[in-house]
C-alpha cells in the first residue's frame, strides 16, 4: 500500500509573512523581555520556586531599608552627637580652623543645642573676638533660660569683654542660693568687686571659691593678690604664702612671681627682691620682657651679680645691631645710662649712627646727662624717616640744657608743626617729654593732636586728662571733657563728666543741666547721673532743689566720694552744715581739684 500523499502547503503572500522574523521583530521580542511587567512576572515566578532567592531577597531588602533608616536619621543623630565632640577634640589639639568647620556644622545640624554656641563663643575668645564670644554665650543661655551654668558662662564672657553692667546682668537671671554655691559664679563676683576697689567684697567671694573649689589656683592667686594688699601684716603673710606656693607651678608661676617682685621692688625689700627675681629668671616662662625688672632687682640688691650678670649679657648682645639695642634699651628701662655708655663705646661707630642704635644712643646719654655730647650725636648720623622727629626732640632737649636757646626754639618749632602732620610722632613725643618734665611742650603736643580726629586724638585728650587731674585743674578737665563731648555726643559717661566740670567751672550751664538731665532720662537709678545733676542745680544757686534730689541716693550709695561731695554741698546750701562737714571733712584734700576745695569752703562759711 502506497503512503498517502501529502498536500504542499498554500503559496503565502511574501509581503505579509516573511520565512524569518524582520529586525523590529527581534527588537521588539528583546525589548518585551525587559518589560517591568515581565521582569515583575519572572520574579514572582522564581520567589515561588527557589528559596535561596527568596533569602536573598530578603536580606537585600532588609539592607536597602537599614541603609535609608541610617540616611534618614541615624547619621544625623550620629552627627549632632559627635561633631560638638569633634570640634572639642580640634580645639584642644590646636587646629582652630577644624574646630570652626565642625561647630559650624553641628550648628546647621542642631540650631537649637546650646552646647555648639558655648564652643564657638570658646573659639571667638581665644581669636581675641570679645564682644562675638558674648554674643555666642548670650545666645547659648538664651536656648535655655533656666541652666544656671550657662548663665553663669555668659557672665564670665561678659567680663573678659570689660562689660561688667552685662555680666551683672547675666548673674541675675541666677537664684542666689545656686550662685552660694557656684564657685565659678562666686570668682566672677569677686573679680567684679575687685575691679571696683571693692577688696573686702573680693576677697569674701574669693574665699567661698576656694572653700567649694578646695586649694586650686584659679583662687588662691587672685585670693592671694588681694591679701598682698591688706593692711593687717598677718592677712598680707597670707597673700603672700597663697602666692608662693604657686610659684614653681608651669602655668601660674610667671604670673605669681612677676606680683611678688613687683610687691618686694615696691617696699624696697631686697631680701625678697633677689629671691623672687632668681625664681622668677629660672622659670622657663621668662620672656625678654621680664628681664629689665630682673636686672634692675639684681642692680639694686646685689651689684657684684649685677655685674655678672651684665657682662655675659653684654658678650651676648654685641653679635648684632637688634641685640645690641634690645641690651642697650634694658638698660636705659632700668635708668642706667651710665652703664650703657660705657658699653656702647665698645660697639661699631658706624652701627651706632644707625637705627635703631642711634636712639638707643641718644637716650643713654640724656639719661647719663652728658649734653655736649648727646647735642653732637643728634646733628650726625642717619636717623631714618620715622626717626627725625626723635632727632628734634633729643636735640632740642640738649640744646635747653646747654644753654643754646636759638637752637631749642627751633627745633621746637619743627617738632610742633610735624605735629600736626604726623600725630603718632606726636603722641610719642609728647609722652617723652612730659616723662623728662617738659611739660608744657608736651602739653603742647596734645592739644594738637587732640584737635585733629581720629583714635589718636582720644587718646592725647586722655593724656591731658591725667595730667590735669595730678594737678588738680578743674579748667582743664573741662576743656578736655569738653573736646570728647564734642567728638562723641551720644557717649553719657563723657557727655556726665563735661556737665560736672563745666558745672564746676561756671561753662556752658545751659547745655551742662541739658546733658544732666537727659543721661538721668536714659538711667534713672544711676547714682553718678544723679549727683551731676543735683551738683548743677547747686551750683546754679538751687540747693534746696539739689538736696530733694540727691538725699536717697545719698543713702544707699554713702561710699561714693562723688556722692557724698554733692550731698555735703546740699546740705551746706540747706543751713545743715554740722552734718555737710562730717561729710566733706572725710573727703582727702588730694583728690579734689583746687576749684571742688574753693567750693567747699564757700559753701561751708556762707
Amino acid at each position: 500500500m502506497k503512503p498517502p500523499r501529502r498536500e504542499p502547503p498554500p503559496p503565502s503572500d511574501e509581503r505579509t509573512q516573511a520565512p524569518f522574523p524582520n529586525w523590529w521583530q527581534r527588537t521588539s521580542r528583546r525589548l518585551d523581555a525587559f518589560r517591568l511587567r515581565n521582569v515583575w512576572w519572572r520574579l514572582l515566578d522564581r520567589w515561588e520556586t527557589t528559596r535561596s532567592f527568596r533569602w536573598l531577597s530578603t536580606g537585600v531588602l532588609a539592607i536597602a531599608l537599614l541603609a535609608i533608616a541610617v540616611a534618614l536619621w541615624a547619621y544625623p543623630w550620629w552627627m549632632r552627637r559627635n561633631s560638638v565632640k569633634m570640634a572639642r577634640e580640634w580645639l584642644a589639639a590646636g587646629r582652630i580652623n577644624y574646630a570652626v568647620e565642625a561647630i559650624q556644622q553641628a550648628i546647621q545640624l542642631d540650631p537649637k543645642n546650646p552646647a555648639p554656641w558655648q564652643i564657638a563663643a570658646e573659639i571667638a575668645r581665644i581669636r581675641g573676638q570679645k564682644s562675638k564670644a558674648v554674643d555666642y554665650a548670650h545666645h547659648a543661655a538664651s536656648l535655655e533660660p533656666g541652666n544656671a551654668d550657662l548663665a553663669i558662662a555668659w557672665a564670665a564672657e561678659a567680663l573678659r569683654a570689660e562689660s561688667t553692667k552685662e555680666a551683672n546682668a547675666a548673674l541675675a537671671a541666677v537664684p542666689a542660693d545656686v550662685l552660694e554655691k557656684s564657685p565659678d559664679a562666686q570668682r566672677l563676683l569677686g573679680e567684679m568687686a575687685r575691679r571696683n576697689l571693692q577688696l573686702d567684697d573680693a576677697q569674701k567671694h574669693f574665699e567661698n571659691a576656694l572653700r567649694l573649689d578646695g586649694p586650686v589656683a584659679v583662687d588662691e592667686v587672685p585670693l592671694g593678690l588681694i591679701l598682698l594688699n591688706a593692711k593687717d601684716p598677718a592677712q598680707r603673710q597670707r597673700g603672700v604664702q597663697l602666692l608662693d606656693h604657686w610659684a614653681g607651678d608651669r602655668d601660674w608661676g610667671v604670673v605669681t612671681l612677676r606680683t611678688l617682685l613687683a610687691d618686694a621692688q615696691a617696699r624696697d625689700d631686697h631680701t625678697n627682691m633677689l629671691k623672687w627675681a632668681e625664681a622668677l629668671r629660672a622659670l622657663p616662662g621668662f620672656t625678654n620682657g621680664d628681664m629689665p625688672t630682673y636686672l634692675n632687682a639684681l642692680a639694686k640688691t646685689n651689684p657684684s651679680r649685677f655685674a655678672e650678670v651684665l657682662a655675659v649679657l653684654e658678650k651676648d648682645h654685641a653679635a648684632s645691631p637688634e641685640s645690641a639695642t634690645r641690651l642697650l634699651t634694658w638698660l636705659n628701662q632700668i635708668r642706667r645710662g651710665d652703664e650703657a655708655v660705657r658699653w656702647m663705646k665698645t660697639l661699631p661707630v658706624d652701627a651706632m649712627q644707625q637705627p635703631p642704635l642711634v636712639v638707643a644712643g641718644a637716650e643713654a646719654l640724656r639719661q647719663a646727662a652728658d649734653w655736649p655730647a648727646l647735642q653732637t650725636w643728634t646733628q650726625s648720623g642717619n636717623w631714618g624717616s620715622d626717626g627725625e622727629f626723635l632727632r628734634w626732640m633729643y636735640g632740642m632737649q640738649a640744646a635747653k640744657m646747654t644753654g643754646d636757646q636759638n637752637r631749642a626754639e627751633e627745633l621746637w618749632r619743627t617738632l610742633y608743626s610735624h605735629a600736626q602732620i604726623n600725630s603718632v610722632h606726636a603722641l610719642f613725643a609728647a609722652s617723652a617729654l612730659y616723662s623728662w618734665g617738659r611739660e608744657t611742650e608736651a602739653e603742647a603736643l596734645w592739644w594738637r593732636v587732640a584737635g585733629q580726629s581720629g583714635s589718636n586724638a582720644i587718646d592725647a585728650l586722655g593724656s591731658l586728662a591725667r595730667n590735669y587731674q595730678v594737678h588738680r585743674d578743674a579748667e582743664g578737665q573741662y576743656r578736655v571733657f569738653r573736646r570728647l563731648h564734642l567728638l562723641h555726643p551720644q557717649d553719657a559717661a563723657v557727655g556726665n563728666n563735661f556737665s560736672y566740670f563745666a558745672a564746676l567751672t561756671g561753662r556752658d550751664q545751659r547745655l551742662a543741666e541739658q546733658v544732666a538731665r537727659e543721661n538721668l532720662q536714659r538711667e534713672p537709678t544711676n547714682p553718678l547721673f544723679t549727683a551731676t545733676l543735683a551738683f548743677n542745680l547747686f551750683m546754679q544757686g538751687h540747693p534746696h532743689e539739689s538736696f530733694t534730689l540727691i538725699e536717697s541716693f545719698a543713702k544707699k550709695s554713702g561710699d561714693s566720694p562723688v556722692v557724698s561731695f554733692v550731698y555735703g554741698l546740699a546740705l551746706a546750701g540747706t543751713g545743715m552744715k554740722t552734718e555737710a562737714h562730717a561729710l566733706l571733712d572725710k573727703i582727702p584734700a588730694d583728690t579734689m581739684t583746687h576749684r571742688e576745695a574753693e567750693v567747699i569752703k564757700a559753701a561751708l562759711e556762707n
